[in-house]
């Protein structure tokens, strides 16, 4: 098992996790984190999957006490072609 004293977390390597999805049954949690086009797949007890959410708030109340409350309003979908940017036929005379 790894001790989780002699991580320095800095010197990992990230990926930006943009997005995650998930299911469960009564003998595990399935779980998936998005990066990009990436997935990365994971299974959990429900024992470590409550310490896992256990930590995350945790972690989450501290943000939140030093940079204020996280705004979860969801952002507008952008397409990469807006409306304003198709030009109507009169607009080609």
């Amino acid at each position: 098992m790894i001790d989780p004293n002699k991580i320095n977390l800095s010197e990992l390597p990230k990926k930006l996790c943009d997005g995650a999805i998930g299911a469960f049954g009564k003998e595990y949690f399935s779980f998936v984190l998005t990066s990009g086009n990436n997935l990365d797949s994971y299974a959990a007890t429900p024992k470590i999957m409550k310490s896992v959410s256990v930590w995350m708030s945790a972690q989450i109340q501290n943000y939140e006490k030093q940079f204020g409350e996280i705004d979860m309003t969801p952002s507008p979908i952008q397409s990469p072609i807006q409306m304003a940017d198709l030009k109507k036929p009169e607009d080609n005379k």
